[in-house]
């Protein structure tokens, strides 16, 4: 069979949760879900109504939540030494979510990668985060 790795989650810890809420709703379509009581304030946020994934059965309500957030104080961050440099996700409608962080006033840039046929809209989330959304080549806008 093999060994077989997926996704399950990222975690990001924020002082200003209704910020990050708001914008990952706002600019990726993520919706807020079910969250276990971990007695410290949290959120969880689900690509769509009915993620499956083989531990379904033990997670009940909570299914496969994409992004976790943690409410911390707030610190000061170094951008150039953080641990994590970035996570990523695939999508198509790229005119839409361009549309979508051009509302948001979020500054970005695209990077071509052609050898896998796609292009990388690379920006920052409102705690500094970058993301960055891959997308098929061909949808990449003339401008």
């Amino acid at each position: 069979m093999g060994f077989k790795l997926t996704l399950d989650h990222i975690n990001i810890r924020t002082s200003d949760m209704e910020a990050m809420l708001g914008f990952y709703a706002r600019v990726l379509d993520l919706k807020p879900g079910a969250r276990p009581d971990f007695g410290a304030p949290g959120a969880w946020l689900y690509a769509e109504e009915n993620i499956t994934d083989r531990l379904d059965e033990v997670r009940g309500d909570y299914r496969a939540a994409w992004v976790h957030f943690v409410q911390v104080p707030a610190v000061s961050v170094d951008q150039a030494n953080l641990q994590v440099e970035h996570f990523a996700f695939t999508a198509t409608g790229m005119a839409e979510f361009l549309a979508r962080l051009d509302a948001e006033n979020t500054e970005y840039q695209l990077a071509d990668v052609p050898a896998v046929g796609l292009v990388q809209v690379n920006f920052r989330d409102p705690d500094g985060n970058h993301v960055h959304v891959d997308f098929p080549l061909d949808q990449k806008p003339d401008k």
